[in-house]
């Protein structure tokens, strides 16, 4: 039985109206989220333009056919524009407003000049072939910058549009144009590009809600791990990756000195810019692969890996020389300059005796004097002693 075009269209209206609406809730409850109020308006647009479409006749003026077919097209260059701003954050609204004035002009010409039908099809479907490809492109490309898992149905449900658009516009072109009075929707293909149309409508708006569900996700993960005044990991986070099993490692225990005098000669202020640039010069002293997290106060914590203490005792000298070295412009024409203690001990698998042993390092540095490095292994033989 032959897919009924009219009730399609109509069925295309009720979807994209009714997922504009759910797409255009989720971004009332989470502003934050970019691109998703732009893909709640791609929606009532195309939604739009399938009601229009729906209730065309062979005597339909040429505004209502030029407009119909237009706000399609801004639909799907919204979704474009809503991905890219998803992506970089970018109001690029140029990329709705300069695809749909090209379509536009160009469609306009067509119609006007009594181009047939079927070119027109072809045009209008090339377009939203175009748009969908580079949306999709734009979904998949992002995954450089962050891994987002439902990136990938998303852009697929994007390309698998693109490629029905495609071969609609390949059949319209080959097929003889309509002879005599025959019905706007007698095209063959229309009805199941309508049904893949509907399908990938619905795929690709669940997966973007699912790419904004999983950013969120993320961020409120990385806020639960992370100290937000120095930007780095938290004592939570801290022990839950020292806690993973791995190779050899050491751990380090650092205390900026005096830091209650700092708070009391520059203010609070003050001692947060000296914890923030010690935190900025902790990350680029220390490798990549090893994990400084804020402990608490102005403690911090140290994981090198892949680690013997004797090099660890070197990595903590160097930061603790370059701390010595670090001159903290606090404005005013006032400088902070801070000093740091540091005890190291080695990890052999059970991280909270190594922090305490490194604690215990640390506290038998300050009380020789801070502004020096002490290893655990100091403290023991010490203590045989």
């Amino acid at each position: 039985m032959p897919i009924d075009v009219v009730t399609l269209y109509q069925l295309n209206f009720t979807i994209g109206l009714t997922m504009a609406g759910i797409c255009f809730f989720s971004w009332i409850h989470q502003r934050d989220i970019l691109g998703l109020r732009g893909w709640s308006a791609a929606l009532l647009l195309g939604s739009l333009g399938s009601l229009e479409l729906s209730l065309r006749t062979n005597s339909s003026p040429l505004l209502l056919v030029i407009m119909a077919n237009s706000l399609v097209v801004a639909g799907y260059a919204s979704v474009w524009m809503s991905v890219r701003r998803f992506n970089s954050g970018e109001r690029g609204v140029r990329h709705t407003v300069v695809p749909t004035a090209v379509f536009v002009v160009i469609f306009s010409v067509a119609l006007l000049a009594g181009t047939d039908v079927n070119v027109r099809v072809a045009i209008c479907s090339l377009t939203i072939a175009i748009l969908s490809l580079l949306a999709g492109r734009e979904a998949f490309r992002g995954r450089m910058g962050e891994q987002l898992k439902s990136r990938i149905p998303t852009a697929l449900a994007l390309l698998l549009m693109a490629c029905a658009m495609v071969v609609r516009a390949i059949f319209s072109l080959v097929e003889d144009p309509p002879v005599g009075d025959t019905t706007p929707f007698y095209d063959p293909t229309q009805g199941i590009t309508l049904l893949v149309n509907t399908i990938c409508v619905v795929a690709m708006t669940l997966g973007f809600l699912m790419m904004a569900n999983e950013r969120l996700r993320q961020h409120y993960e990385k806020l639960a791990s992370t100290d937000q005044l120095t930007n780095l990991p938290n004592r939570r986070f801290l022990l839950a990756q020292g806690a993973r099993p791995g190779g050899r490692a050491c751990v380090l225990m650092i205390d900026l000195d005096h830091f209650s005098e700092v708070n009391r000669t520059f203010g609070h202020a003050g001692g947060d810019q000296a914890l923030i640039a010690f935190a900025r010069l902790a990350r680029q002293q220390l490798r990549p692969t090893d994990l400084i997290a804020r402990y608490g106060g102005e403690e911090f914590c140290a994981l090198l890996h892949d680690t013997v203490q004797a090099e660890a005792l070197q990595v903590a000298e160097r930061l603790r020389a370059a701390v010595a070295d670090l001159s903290i412009d606090i404005g005013g024409g006032q400088v902070l300059r801070i000093t740091t203690s540091i005890g190291v001990a080695q990890l052999d698998g059970d991280l909270g005796a190594a922090m305490h042993r490194a604690d215990v390092a640390l506290y038998r540095a300050k009380a020789l004097g801070r502004n020096q490095v002490r290893s655990a292994d100091d403290e023991t033989a010490s203590a045989a002693r």
